[in-house]
């Protein structure tokens, strides 16, 4: 006789820390508290007589018998949640409409969507980057990428990439006017963010430059047209460096300072809370959030 199966709830609570590498996520993903989660996942350990999870101070790991089990309890969930989905849902739509920053799609999405698509041919994911802050209140709009500095919603939200921000500016304006001081930044004009104006200001104050005031200050809407008037010479811009690094590595555009600011800013996946489940939406979490985990790791 084949042995009894350990409670699902025990399985689902270590599936969902293994994949978010944290005991605290898996409890606010769950709707449950941490000590209910870490007692889940002791039972499952009872059960199964193996240690699934290294813990300490730093956070959570996987033992190699961990590492064994969700190889094939991850995608018997995923298996589970989609069979769920295609029984109890009326909605069976395939495409997922994903409102996003022009700049972020264009630099960072675009060029991995070939890995998303191999793995989920059934999805198609529809981009549309047209005032995509608010659009989560249009009906046909299922996520939105926001770039957030931890601001509350009502909806369901969570960060996938901290952003570091830093001044850059073309060669040819630092060999005219040389960048070599925080005061030599009144001389030039400031580029910014028309969405995103106190992001100067978040840097200077980091670096102790609160009080510097440019010659001029030019805006734009979308970081696209900001880099590229950095790189045609019309003033220094604020960037995030994670959508400037061709520019950076080409030598368009030099970063005359060392200092960054890391994590003030970062790229949020929200969606409705009802939605959080649903498979198109969970699919597209799971992949936007590993492919970031592997641009940083």
């Amino acid at each position: 006789m084949r042995k009894r199966l350990p409670p699902l709830i025990s399985i689902e609570a270590f599936v969902v820390v293994a994949r978010l590498m944290s005991i605290s996520r898996a409890a606010d993903e769950l709707n449950i508290s941490k000590s209910a989660v870490s007692r889940r996942v002791q039972a499952l350990e009872a059960d199964l007589g193996q240690a699934l999870l290294n813990r300490g101070r730093s956070g959570v790991s996987l033992t190699n018998a961990g590492k064994a089990y969700f190889s094939v309890t991850g995608p018997a969930f995923e298996a589970l949640h989609d069979a769920a989905e295609i029984v109890a849902s009326a909605d069976r739509r395939r495409t997922l409409k994903v409102a996003v920053p022009e700049s972020f799609a264009s630099v960072w999405l675009l060029p991995r969507l070939s890995k998303f698509y191999a793995a989920n041919s059934d999805i198609e994911l529809q981009l549309d980057s047209v005032g995509y802050y608010d659009q989560l209140d249009l009906k046909d709009v299922d996520v939105v990428i926001r770039v957030s500095k931890g601001q509350p919603t009502a909806n369901h939200a969570e960060k996938f990439m901290a952003l570091s921000q830093f001044p850059v500016a073309s060669p040819d304006l630092l060999n005219r006017s040389p960048i070599r001081s925080l005061e030599d930044l009144s001389r030039h004009k400031q580029i910014v963010l028309s969405t995103m104006k106190d992001a100067w200001s978040d840097w200077l104050s980091h670096v102790g430059g609160g009080d510097i005031k440019p010659s001029k200050v030019l805006q734009f809407d979308t970081m696209s047209l900001v880099m590229r008037a950095a790189a045609n010479g019309l003033g220094v811009a604020l960037v995030f460096g994670e959508l400037c690094e061709a520019e950076l590595n080409s030598g368009a555009l030099v970063a005359p300072f060392a200092e960054r600011i890391v994590g003030v800013r970062s790229l949020d996946f929200v969606c409705r809370k009802q939605d959080v489940s649903r498979r198109t939406v969970r699919r597209f979490r799971n992949w936007l959030i590993t492919e970031a985990a592997a641009k940083t790791s």
